[in-house]
């Protein structure tokens, strides 16, 4: 007999369900810092070259590679996204909430 197994999911992060304070802020930079290794990844370049390009050294390339959250600010992964020549939009209006939202598209 085939055994299932069922999934919880749920519309909050795991920074969320942890309680973090920043957890909005570790939503943001999160999706960016995946994005930004997906990309070099998808680049076939060498560190050292996505390195020069982005204004990092090969070391920081390997921590952003790794997702390393808590080295990269949210500017600083926003300006490296630009410097691989991606776009970046931020799109702000009112909330029909009584507290805003955030969401990440990628």
């Amino acid at each position: 007999m085939a055994r299932h197994e069922t999934t919880n999911v749920t519309a909050e992060s795991a920074f969320h369900a942890l309680g973090l304070p920043a957890a909005d802020e570790l939503v943001l930079r999160s999706a960016l810092i995946r994005k930004a290794a997906e990309a070099i990844r998808s680049s076939g370049r060498s560190q050292s070259e996505i390195g020069r390009a982005v204004g990092l050294k090969q070391p920081r390339v390997s921590a952003l590679l790794a997702e390393k959250i808590s080295l990269f600010s949210t500017d600083r992964l926003v300006a490296i996204l630009l410097a691989l020549e991606y776009d970046v939009e931020v799109k702000i209006r009112r909330s029909k909430a009584r507290q805003g939202r955030l969401s990440v598209a990628a």
